[in-house]
């Protein structure tokens, strides 16, 4: 009866001369670490070297674990967890042998098993390589002479390639730096003195459980990963292995374009979509249980993961292409974008695929969702309700026979009541009230005032013109001798204006004319927002200023969301 899990402590000689064929199979991220990681192993290594040489008590130093997928006889195992350990083992092992010529067979040992030549045997790597970069690490690590090669290539590297060497070449200059006695004693400390925990299971559930469960200076294993794994499993099964190989490739090549980080949440995106409800389980368990066409695995890399990923792609920029239109789109995109919720992205990617091929209703679609999501951030709606919302609005966008028009997207309209919750809560306090909206609120203000095509650049802080604390005896406390009524102005849209980085902050408190001095004058002081040059002409920042000024700028949100009620009634 086959084993279900082992977990063995076994010495690095033991394990990289022959008991294992490592194999990083194709879900995997590529090879990730950084020299801080790469100098952290070598520097630990040499360290407990040293300790080890005046210790009275003889142990071994443990290096951490590894999590495989391996039967019980076969040498084969492909690892789960502890690519980034073994990858960088193997390097350092190259790095010895090319520092130390005299050991060079022995070292090589510990990289491959040399074939026969005259039998026709080849060369039985002790690891290999994610595919797509298995003849790249065997030729410029493995091989004799590699390093070198690889350390001295002008050639332009990205990615798993490029850490490659990077961690080669700090690898190789701290064995140099050592003298030939050091480096004798740390290959033999490596080899005979330190150890890996090899936890192995035949399965790769079970492996990922455990994985799971490990804390180890390795990257996590993401559950894109388990997806991945599953899904070229069943293509494997199903179409044979070239197919799966092939689909392994589209699916990096798609992970790369959108970068790590994005194409994980893309698949919480699809989930959404198809699930239209929060998350109650992990995300590969709800994958395979909402996503349709997750039992046709083709299927679904050809219909959803890559369409999907096309339009997140530009989604998430806000650089969508077309011949009309595009400019509008990737406005709205753009202050999508700022909200710092992402609820909104399942049904945006949805009406994309469905009508990427019509810019004037993608720019309709795109100002309503717009409308919606602000009113969802500024009347500060909980986490059920905007779910809620935008999954009945994924519904309304799924059916065939939806034409794209807004008049059919329900969800998107807002009531009158809602509209009034809306302007109330714009001219009231929004900077203590609504902290997650306000400098998206008075950046968007600030593209609505500004002359067209003038480019908007960030803000890096929110300045009170009306200081939060006013000194006794200042203008501020002559022009608001009340206390309620200057604090009820403190913190709404008319008395706050952006800062770029080159503004000092102590001029907060200042009298009004010092105030805007700091602010206008002087070289590298002149403000690029509107917003904060109108200030400048004002003589005075009294109570009727503010209230006029405040009537203008809701007002300018207002028709930018067409908040005007439908009724006899007034919305602010």
């Amino acid at each position: 009866m086959a084993k279900t899990l082992e977990a063995h402590d076994k010495l690095i000689r033991e394990i990289f001369e022959g008991s294992y064929q490592f194999e990083i199979p194709d879900y995997q991220r590529p090879y990730a670490w950084t020299t801080a990681q790469a100098t952290e192993l070598f520097d630990d290594l040499y360290s407990a070297m040293q300790d080890a040489r005046v210790s009275v008590v003889s142990s071994q130093y443990f290096l951490g674990s590894i999590v495989l997928i391996k039967n019980d006889r076969d040498p084969k195992s492909s690892v789960v967890d502890g690519q980034q350990r073994l990858s960088t083992l193997t390097m350092l092992f190259a790095v010895l042998r090319e520092t130390m010529p005299h050991a060079a067979d022995d070292i090589t040992d510990f990289l491959y098993k040399k074939g026969k030549v005259s039998l026709g045997e080849k060369n039985e790597y002790r690891l290999t390589a994610r595919e797509e970069d298995a003849d790249f690490f065997r030729t410029n690590v493995q091989e004799p002479g590699g390093i070198a090669k690889l350390i001295d290539s002008t050639e332009k590297l990205k990615d798993s390639r490029l850490r490659y060497r990077e961690n080669a070449t700090l690898l190789l200059e701290k064995a140099k730096a050592l003298p030939p006695v050091e480096l004798i004693a740390l290959w033999q400390f490596l080899a005979n003195d330190c150890s890996l925990v090899v936890i192995s299971t035949p399965d790769l559930e079970a492996a990922y459980r455990i994985f799971s469960v490990l804390n180890n200076r390795g990257l996590d294993l993401a559950p894109i990963d388990i997806i991945k794994a599953q899904v070229l499993g069943l293509i494997r099964n199903t179409a044979g292995d070239v197919k799966s190989r092939a689909y392994a490739k589209e699916w990096s090549r798609i992970e790369s374009a959108l970068g790590r980080d994005a194409f994980g949440d893309l698949f919480g995106h699809i989930r959404t979509i198809y699930a239209k409800q929060k998350q109650r389980a992990t995300l590969v368990k709800e994958f395979e249980e909402h996503v349709t066409e997750y039992k046709a695995p083709i299927d679904l890399v050809d219909k959803v993961i890559k369409p999907y990923a096309e339009v997140w792609d530009f989604v998430r920029d806000a650089d969508f292409e077309a011949t009309e239109h595009a400019e509008t789109i990737n406005e709205h995109l753009s202050w999508l974008n700022r909200v710092d919720f992402k609820d909104w992205v399942p049904p945006a990617l949805v009406y994309f695929k469905h009508f990427r091929q019509q810019p004037k209703l993608l720019a309709e679609f795109f100002k309503a969702l717009e409308r919606i999501t602000y009113f969802l951030l500024v009347t500060k709606a909980g986490i059920n309700e905007r779910i809620e919302t935008y999954a009945a609005l994924t519904k309304e966008i799924e059916p065939e026979t939806f034409k794209g028009g807004l008049a059919a997207l329900t969800t998107l309209a807002l009531t009158d009541a809602q509209k009034r919750k809306f302007v109330a809560a714009l001219d009231g306090d929004v900077y203590d009230d609504l902290p997650k909206a306000r400098m998206a609120l008075v950046l968007r203000l600030e593209s609505l005032v500004r002359a067209p095509g003038v480019q908007l650049q960030d803000a890096v802080s929110l300045e009170h013109v009306l200081p939060q604390t006013p000194p006794a005896g200042s203008d501020w406390i002559k022009w608001f001798p009340d206390e309620d009524e200057r604090n009820g102005w403190t913190h709404r849209l008319a008395n706050l204006v952006p800062l770029d980085r080159n503004k000092n902050s102590s001029a907060s408190n200042y009298d009004f004319a010092k105030k805007k001095d700091a602010y206008f004058r002087g070289k590298g002081k002149a403000s690029p927002f509107v917003l904060t040059q109108e200030v400048r002409s004002e003589n005075e920042w009294a109570p009727t200023l503010l209230a006029e000024r405040q009537k203008r700028l809701v007002g300018v949100l207002k028709d930018h969301w067409n908040l005007a009620v439908s009724t006899g009634t007034a919305a602010s």
